[in-house]
């Protein structure tokens, strides 16, 4: 799994709908990777996910969130209940969370490669 931030979308080529950030030059983008992700992330946090940015994640799948909708994904993390996330997992959401508020600021988007 893979978590994209943008610094900027100039330049970024589109792959159909959706920016393609694992292509991009690297000083426009950062990336995030998690190599051993367990189906916890894909049972438990995708689906908030998917209802949170209308996105349709799935194992596989590769998505992005604008600007506009990581103020929701970065609400809806920050709400999460307390004890919800394994600390095996902690670290993923925290990235997750600093990405979607980066995006914001640079009014950007992240994207997320399962």
């Amino acid at each position: 799994m893979r978590f994209y931030v943008a610094r900027t979308l100039e330049k970024i080529k589109m792959y159909g709908p959706i920016y393609d950030f694992g292509s991009a030059v690297p000083d426009k983008v950062d990336e995030y990777f998690v190599e051993d992700f367990n189906d916890w992330f894909l049972d438990n946090m995708i689906d908030r996910i998917n209802a949170t940015c209308d996105t349709l994640l799935d194992d596989g799948d590769v998505d992005y969130i604008s600007a506009e909708m990581c103020k929701e994904l970065a609400n809806m993390l920050n709400n999460l209940p307390q004890g919800f996330v394994p600390k095996e997992n902690r670290e993923a959401v925290d990235v997750l969370l600093e990405y979607a508020k980066r995006a914001i600021d640079y009014n950007t988007g992240i994207e997320i490669e399962m």
